[in-house]
């Protein structure tokens, strides 16, 4: 064999190798970079013994058509309950297909946020404004939409990311935004006390039954001054179950054992968010994946 052939052999073998242990990580797809999700992320990442390569994303949505899609290079996402529920009214075989890796919920907050001293103060003065809505790829876009149709409240959708909206309210370009997200969030956090925004309440009658009434606290924001009411959107931690491999069966059972066993560590230490676990909703109307032993049929021994 010449030394061309072998160096292309020893290419292909670490090629091989890269791939292998690409495959045997938990790809778990987070949501935007210094988004909550992200966040939380690296806190499971960080206090589990398996080997788990955080992705980002463009968000909730973006998570769901990942997760689903022939590519089974994503094992488990972060979703909105809400991105789920709509999904399901277009396609209700992914009942089927998808559960809810553990029985944890985080509320992700909805922020509504204007410049301060806005005469935008409650939800039924965004009527004939420019709101930005996220984009299609961001649970932002689904929740947003879920709003303006339950409400009737006629606004204009402007598609802009979260992370891009805060320059886009100061450019003037939008009068409003959207930003769904676990508070506090990472990217509102860096902001100053002298950031020249606020919070705005969101309330309503047609949102009480699809969403959790939440406030977000003076001070959670260093440049929040007073106690907003609004209402907050279940996240998931979600796995696709078809065709599931027994090594990727033995993976999830794992990251479910090592966060429930680390919730107390994460709570203490890690993003603020984790503070506001609780096990049971009833209002959660999917099912969920229970950690099951693998069991490997065994061949014919003879005996009767």
């Amino acid at each position: 064999m010449n030394r061309i052939s072998i160096r292309l052999v020893i290419i292909g073998v670490i090629f091989m190798s890269f791939a292998m242990n690409t495959q045997a990580q938990l790809q778990l797809l987070s949501g935007l970079s210094g988004g909550t999700y992200q966040s939380l992320a690296q806190d499971i990442k960080n206090n589990s013994t398996q080997k788990i390569n955080v992705l980002t994303s463009s968000g909730s949505v973006d998570n769901f058509n990942q997760l689903i899609s022939n590519d089974n290079s994503i094992n488990v996402t972060f979703l909105q309950y809400d991105v789920l529920l709509s999904h399901e009214m277009k396609t209700p075989s992914i009942r089927e297909n998808l559960r809810v890796l553990l029985p944890l919920f985080l509320d992700e907050e909805i922020h509504l946020i204007a410049k301060k001293g806005s005469d935008i103060t409650n939800l039924s003065d965004l009527r004939g404004k420019r709101v930005a809505v996220g984009t299609k790829g961001q649970g932002t876009f689904i929740t947003a939409t879920t709003i303006k149709q339950r409400t009737g409240i006629a606004w204009f959708d402007v598609e802009i990311s979260s992370n891009d909206a805060y320059q886009a309210l100061l450019d003037g370009v939008i009068d409003a935004y959207f930003y769904v997200g676990g508070a506090p969030v990472s990217s509102l956090s860096k902001l100053h006390a002298d950031a020249p925004i606020q919070l705005v309440n969101i309330k309503h009658k047609a949102l009480k039954d699809i969403y959790r009434k939440k406030k977000i606290k003076s001070g959670t924001y260093a440049w929040l001054t007073k106690t907003v009411t609004t209402y907050a959107v279940p996240t998931l931690l979600v796995v696709k179950v078809e065709n599931m491999s027994d090594d990727t069966q033995l993976k999830f059972n794992t990251l479910v054992t090592e966060v429930s066993a680390s919730l107390k560590k994460m709570q203490s230490s890690g993003h603020e968010k984790w503070k506001d676990v609780y096990f049971k909703n009833q209002d959660i109307d999917w099912p969920y994946y229970y950690a099951r032993p693998i069991v490997k049929e065994t061949g014919d021994t003879g005996t009767k």
